[in-house]
């Protein structure tokens, strides 16, 4: 019969771990290792996955992943084969940095690199990778505090535990790898190019000459996502288009009504935004933002800022808590938010200055304070002739709409500013 003692049991005295023999004892130590190594050789397995994306992105984010899932990987190792002290010391110290860094990202950047001061969204695959690094964590704390002398009448009911949650840990990774999450996966170059596969997205036309996205809201979807270029076009059947094409001559007719900025001033629209490459100047009637009505839009977007300056399409920006409203027909009007990174930089006359990219501190010099919409939502709508975007009616941004930042849509570009936002 086994007995239960308090004697010490040191990690350097347990065997190799191994399925015990039946009836007998044993102690937590080696199933503890077991799970520590899977735990361990799963993450360094999602890094490995999202390297090469994060290598497009900017190289030092590319190395850091590469160089957390090897030594991930050596720690898997040593956790089967060389259990010592200080291996679970190292693995405490690794896996507590990589935690660190990716908490820093998902709440105030990572200090270096284009996203020095992007929050990043959090997404299920880099959730899944820091849990199993906290499990990493515990479980070398655990070992080191002693939990791993405790020994266990019922040992193979452990083993079988342990290679459920070994089977769980494999499974979970291999869905956080499959093209749901990696295929979308594309991040922007410190300018702002995708490097994702579009014909129509070839860096030469206007918008893009103008500059990288004036916005992170308008091209990263809620999982973090970067979608500049063409909108994707979901089918609709014929009640649904039926609707939308009348939906649609409603919002035309505004653009006839409303043709100048002069026009628009007098019918209670205020400028909120300066001229912004892609997107427009907007001037705002925030009266109109309590529901979706495709007959008054809230915004109206022009080439320029001058009484004559001409109309280039329509926003709809909506206040609607509880998530996007209902708006078009169809599904194929993607609305979206402008609370990356504590969101847009605002002046106190209520004016966009500065894009979600600037910092409290950069927002604060501008003389203005970062404000979150966290209920406002916005759409583009591109009707007015000459100017039927070829990137989607909906899409984020106007390839056809270039120009200069604070000028007009018809001024030579000017590479390399940061451009405010709608």
């Amino acid at each position: 019969m086994a007995v239960l003692t308090d004697e010490p049991v040191f990690v350097s005295d347990i065997p190799e771990p191994g399925p015990p023999v039946e009836g007998g004892a044993s102690t937590l130590d080696a199933p503890l290792r077991w799970l520590l190594a899977g735990c361990s050789a799963a993450a360094a397995v999602i890094h490995f996955g999202y390297a090469p994306a994060h290598f497009d992105q900017y190289w030092l984010y590319g190395v850091f992943f590469v160089g957390a899932a090897w030594l991930q990987l050596a720690c898997a190792a040593a956790f089967l084969l060389r259990p010592s002290r200080s291996v679970l010391v190292a693995a405490v110290v690794l896996n507590t940095a990589v935690v660190a860094v990716w908490a820093a990202s998902r709440t105030s950047g990572v200090w270096i690199g284009p996203n020095a001061t992007v929050k990043e969204a959090v997404r299920f695959p880099d959730v899944l990778c820091t849990t199993l690094e906290v499990l990493v964590v515990w479980g070398c704390v655990a070992l080191l505090s002693g939990l791993g002398k405790a020994r266990l009448a019922a040992s193979r009911v452990a083993f079988v535990a342990i290679g459920c949650a070994l089977l769980l840990i494999a499974g979970t990774s291999a869905y956080a790898l499959t093209p749901r999450y990696t295929a979308a996966h594309v991040h922007t170059t410190a300018a702002g190019h995708n490097h994702a596969t579009s014909p129509l997205l070839t860096g030469e036309t206007p918008c893009e000459k103008s500059g990288p996205p004036p916005s992170e809201g308008e091209v990263l979807d809620t999982e973090g996502h970067f979608h500049r270029g063409p909108a994707p076009q979901a089918p609709i059947d014929e009640a649904a288009r039926a609707q939308l094409e009348t939906q649609q001559q409603q919002a035309r007719a505004v653009v006839d009504k409303y043709p100048t900025v002069a026009d628009a001033e007098r019918a209670g629209y205020v400028q909120s935004t300066v001229y912004v490459p892609c997107i427009g100047a907007h001037y705002t009637n925030i009266a109109l933002s309590r529901s979706f009505d495709p007959t008054t839009p809230s915004e109206l977007l022009y080439d320029g800022t001058t009484p004559t300056s001409r109309i280039v399409g329509l926003s709809y920006l909506v206040y609607n808590p509880g998530g996007a409203p209902s708006g078009f027909a169809g599904p194929n009007d993607i609305w979206h938010q402008h609370n990356f990174n504590g969101g847009l930089c605002f002046n106190a006359f209520g004016q966009v200055i500065g894009s979600e990219s600037l910092s409290q501190a950069q927002c604060g010099a501008l003389g203005g304070r970062k404000v979150e919409l966290i209920d406002t939502w916005m759409l583009h709508d591109w009707v007015v002739p000459g100017f039927e975007c070829s990137w989607g009616v909906f899409a984020p941004e106007c390839p056809e709409l270039g120009g200069r930042t604070g000028g007009t849509a018809w001024d030579p570009p000017a590479p390399g500013q940061q451009s405010p936002a709608s």
